[in-house]
């Protein structure tokens, strides 16, 4: 009795592993390059005051990714698809157009981010590498993007260097703690434009796509997930991916805000690294170009799932058959478009990261109000609605967000 008790409680511990892994590279591809500057910016624009919001977004983040991935298993379908069955094409084709805006203009960003780096470690300007890049992509997801993006997932973890660099910075660890639980709202623009960056990037409408994406394709696959656990497998990638972020943010606040520099280039956001010695430059070239190659295939996929979902197309990077080349042609028509935008003259890769992400948080409030309607829907869940817990935080995300949008309104 004991062995079978045991032997299920490892079956059950391999499965909840498996359901984890597309949160935990989803969770690696939110600290992609516009990730990495814009919480960079958070710091050395507001220093410790945005760390409560952070630390909010947490379960936030978790909530928002476990609603994708319940309507997603519960209705064997992404995102896109469930909407056009639910609500008409005319719905979906509008969730999709503005999924595929605000992807490109990351992909740009993040592309000239990644370019900007090898830049940083040769010299050479970084519009040389943006097609070498694209050509390195292709090369990826022609091998088998499904293997090489484990491998990516642990080389972000160099990353990992920014809690280092917040410690040996040396922070006043009270005034510290403080800003983590007790909210501080700013009255000014750059408070408020860093608090939508902040939430866009933390809870961006692209991961959640990918997320839904990814799901259907492990069950594509013969994995057993049940949509009422799938609460369970999101939390390790958003732990990972936040708590990088706030010890991006701290190690910001100690190096370039104290010091009252400015990021007007890719290369002043290394500037956070600075207490790691030369160590820091390169530690911050391989996370930004790690973490680029991790994310622009999500980007690119997480687009190229929604338009065959709306059309009715196999989706996934495993997908054959003549309309799943559909699938394949969006993917790389989104990589190349994207690149083709950052090449644009007087094209600002530091500006681009950025506002990127404060697109995707004026974008949040209404794509969680999806999630949540969708995920409480007998009609697409069943019996797998929401729990409590993940309709609560789903509801104060949205009243969150929303005022972040307004602030921004009034302010500008």
């Amino acid at each position: 009795m004991a062995n079978k008790r045991l032997e299920s409680e490892e079956a059950r511990a391999k499965e909840l592993l498996k359901e984890s892994l597309p949160a935990l590279i989803t969770g690696g591809a939110g600290d992609d390059p516009a990730g990495v500057l814009t919480y960079t910016v958070v710091g050395a624009t507001t220093g410790f005051s945005q760390l409560w919001l952070l630390v909010l977004s947490t379960p936030m983040l978790a909530a928002a990714n476990s609603m994708a991935a319940r309507i997603a298993v519960a209705a064997h379908d992404g995102l896109a698809a469930v909407v056009r069955k639910r609500y008409g094409r005319a719905a979906a084709l509008i969730i999709v157009l503005v999924l595929a805006i605000a992807n490109i203009a990351t992909i740009a960003a993040d592309a000239a981010g990644v370019a900007s780096a090898l830049q940083i470690a040769t010299g050479v300007r970084w519009e040389f590498f943006v097609p070498l890049i694209l050509v390195s992509l292709l090369v990826v997801l022609h091998r088998g993007y499904t293997q090489i993006k484990r491998i990516l997932v642990f080389l972000t973890a160099v990353l990992l260097a920014y809690v280092a660099a917040a410690i040996m910075a040396k922070p006043d660890w009270a005034a510290l703690l403080q800003a983590t639980f007790a909210p501080h709202i700013g009255g000014h623009k750059a408070w408020t434009m860093a608090s939508l960056g902040l939430l866009g990037t933390t809870i961006s409408p692209y991961l959640l796509f990918w997320q839904a994406g990814e799901e259907v394709e492990e069950l594509q696959e013969g994995i057993t997930i049940q949509a009422s656990e799938t609460g369970l497998g999101v939390w390790p990638g958003m732990v990972y991916s936040n708590l990088i972020a706030f010890f991006i943010i701290v190690a910001a606040a100690m190096t370039i805000h104290a010091g009252g520099g400015h990021i007007q280039s890719v290369a002043d956001a290394a500037q956070a690294l600075a207490p790691l010695g030369k160590a820091g430059v390169a530690i911050f070239i391989v996370g930004i170009v790690g973490s680029g190659l991790l994310a622009l295939p999500v980007l690119a996929g997480s687009t190229a799932y929604a338009i065959a979902e709306l059309m009715g197309w196999p989706e996934g990077f495993g997908a054959r058959g003549a309309h799943a080349r559909g699938f394949l042609v969006v993917l790389v028509a989104a990589l190349g478009g994207g690149m083709l935008i950052s090449l644009w003259p007087n094209f600002r890769p530091a500006e681009a990261l950025y506002y990127s992400q404060v697109l995707d948080g004026v974008l949040l409030p209404v794509l969680m109000l999806i999630l949540l309607v969708l995920s409480n829907d007998r009609r697409v869940v069943g019996s797998a609605k929401n729990p409590l817990w993940v309709n609560g935080i789903a509801a104060f995300t949205i009243l969150i967000a929303f005022a972040a949008d307004a602030a921004a309104l009034v302010l500008h």
